[in-house]
């Protein structure tokens, strides 16, 4: 029986999105997907990946399963698709297994067209019994590098695709990726048994953008006065939580509308802050790498690197978040010697060795008490801080062990902390309503839990928001937190409040770890890769007269280009072919100056030719030469 015609493309996008037509080789991936090709896209940050899954999705039919590593960024993609009519949800460790349950039941009923997962439920009993009636018609696997030991991102997980595809024969697959130097794409076709891909790549070239490195001992004052002459919004990645505040509360002092985003923050409040700044209600956001991905706003006009960060993958991801809208936005990095000396202690804690990996585990056991008889079900919070006192450990080095651990399926680690609590009736029916009766001050609180959660809160821990339960109460929340526990401590109710700490929960009794169990070959393989992925930065940003930035980054994902980009601050400092530059130089001063004092530092950053090097070495010259004059301190004009 012949098939029906698919829709067009340009058609459902039109009447899902509203957009007339699709950005340059979007189409072209659409239709390949469409048509049942296994496809490759190596699109750059901006470059409107997501359209190029979704859409072929919905002119296939049936579901789509989209394997997706960051939950934010399943939630913001979820939270977008359903804005625009189309149902879709998403599967992973924020939930609860009679959640999971529910929403695998709706999936196979077809209530949705989108299924997102976390790629370690590919294989979990939960998932694979219902496979084979979830109609899946398409794979869509996103941040694909994280597939690769080639990769900056690494996840062990995405290894279990292969496993999957075996199990949806005939089942087209799309991978996509914006940072995948060639070993990566190649390892990406291999690993997740891609058969006759067509391999759609979209140049990195962001002629919009402008990529300047500066090294400087005085990375705040250099930020605020290259925001002083900056109206739009942007952001400040910085390395650790504590510069993120503190870069934060500068800007504030100076004026400049400014919050501080990081993983540790609870999930409300960084949607607040978030929401604030793509609604331009603050200009910049000072924040970790846990910023960004997935946010849809294309005005940003600046992304400033406080620190660098520690590969090129990251670097070039980041900057891109810049100039979506096609409009010229910077892409600003810092250093100096401390700056670079911390960032190489990173990358070299980020791999403990065997020994240390060892003691970590056993320190872990000891803190928590786990016997090696079983694995408790407790989820215990993980304070860093009193661990790091207790045991005289590196909090960094200790965590980053963990998290090998988490992915070798010896504890789970949830590294955010949490606005939801876990509420379950401890008593039979009866009993509620005669400790009601005899507690009349308290019963509203048990009636508003058995209205929020059911009845199955008799017989299951079920999730809340105790912030949504304190305004339908008219309360606050500490006080309706308050009263919670005082309910558990009388055996009431079981609660597990909120937590402002990540949480670990043991999967396997207390054993002696053995290196073949935890594959320990690969991490010492990941573990040469992160240094190599660090000296490919450190040249970058470090070695004089580099080349232009734009055909460096290029060249390192697998582009060759013979343009230099004529923006970035090298091409700005070479004086080939365009006069001679310290003239050219000279008549800038002049003409900014007019017959004005300035800011030394207004100088150097007004002007648009030369590094910044040339132009404090001027600088200096012409005030050598009486050609400038001081007018203060740090003030100068052009003598006339």
């Amino acid at each position: 029986m012949k098939k029906p015609p698919l829709p067009d493309p340009v058609l459902v996008l039109q009447e899902y999105w509203g957009y007339p037509s699709f950005r340059p080789l979007q189409e072209d991936i659409v239709r390949s997907v469409a048509e049942g090709n296994d496809t490759l896209a190596l699109l750059p940050t901006g470059g409107g990946k997501s359209i190029c899954f979704q859409v072929p999705g919905l002119m296939l039919g049936g579901l789509t399963l989209v394997i997706s590593p960051l939950i934010a960024l399943m939630q913001d993609q979820v939270r977008n698709l359903n804005s625009h009519g189309i149902p879709a949800t998403f599967i992973n460790s924020t939930l609860k297994i009679h959640e999971i349950d529910r929403k695998l039941q709706m999936a196979m009923d077809g209530k949705y067209k989108f299924l997102y997962l976390a790629p370690e439920r590919l294989q979990t009993d939960l998932f694979q019994k219902r496979l084979d009636r979830l109609n899946i018609r398409l794979i869509a696997v996103d941040e694909a590098h994280c597939v690769s030991q080639w990769g900056y991102d690494f996840r062990p997980a995405y290894l279990q695709i292969g496993a999957l595809r075996e199990q949806l024969p005939g089942v087209p697959l799309i991978a996509l990726t914006a940072s995948a130097p060639p070993k990566v794409a190649e390892d990406i076709l291999d690993r997740l048994q891609m058969e006759s891909p067509r391999t759609f790549r979209k140049s990195f070239r962001r002629d919009n953008l402008v990529y300047t490195v500066q090294a400087t001992e005085d990375i705040p004052g250099r930020i605020i006065r290259f925001l002083k002459n900056q109206s739009g919004a942007g952001i400040i990645y910085t390395r650790t939580r504590k510069r993120t505040v503190l870069m934060a509360q500068m800007l504030e002092r100076e004026g400049i509308k400014a919050a501080a985003y990081h993983g540790g923050l609870p999930n409300r409040e960084r949607s607040q802050i978030q929401d604030r700044w793509i609604k331009n209600e603050l200009q910049v956001i000072a924040a970790t790498n846990a910023f960004g991905m997935g946010i849809d706003k294309p005005d940003v006009r600046f992304v400033i690197h406080y620190n660098l960060p520690s590969d090129i993958e990251s670097y070039y991801q980041e900057a891109g978040r810049g100039g979506r809208d096609g409009k010229t936005a910077h892409a600003l990095a810092f250093y100096n010697r401390p700056d670079l000396a911390e960032l190489e202690r990173w990358v070299k804690q980020k791999y403990p060795d065997w020994e240390a990996l060892l003691r970590y585990y056993e320190i872990a056991c000891n803190y928590f008490g786990i016997p090696n008889t079983h694995a408790p079900e407790t989820v215990f919070p993980l304070d860093l801080a009193d661990i790091s006192k207790t045991f005289k450990v590196n909090p960094l080095l200790f965590f980053n062990a963990l998290q090998i651990l988490d992915r070798e399926g010896q504890i789970m680690l949830n590294e955010r902390p949490t606005d939801y609590g876990y509420l379950r009736v401890a008593v039979h029916p009866n009993d509620i309503i005669a400790y009601k009766r005899s507690n009349p001050r308290i019963a509203w609180l048990l009636d508003l839990a058995l209205r929020q959660l059911g009845g199955e809160a008799y017989s299951d821990a079920l999730r809340f928001l105790p912030s949504h339960w304190a305004r339908i109460a008219e309360v606050e929340e500490t006080q309706l937190l308050h009263q919670l526990k005082y309910l558990h401590e009388r055996e009431v109710i079981e609660f597990r409040p909120p937590t402002s700490h990540p949480q670990v929960r043991f999967l396997q009794p207390r054993h002696r770890l053995r290196k073949d169990e935890m594959g320990w070959d690969k991490y010492t393989f990941l573990k040469n890769r992160s240094q190599e992925r660090f000296e490919a930065i450190l040249r970058y940003a470090t070695v004089p007269a580099p080349g232009c930035r734009a055909r460096i980054l290029e060249r390192y994902f697998g582009e060759k280009k013979g343009e230099d980009c004529g923006k970035c601050d090298y091409c700005r400092g070479k004086g080939i072919q365009k006069g001679n530059l310290q003239q050219r130089m000279t008549a800038e001063i002049q003409t900014l100056l007019g017959s004005q004092e300035m800011g030394y530092w207004d100088i150097v950053e007004g002007m648009e030719e030369g590094t910044e090097q040339q132009r404090r070495d001027l600088i200096r010259e012409l005030l050598d030469r009486k050609i400038l004059e001081k007018a203060g301190p740090t003030r100068l004009r052009w003598k006339s």
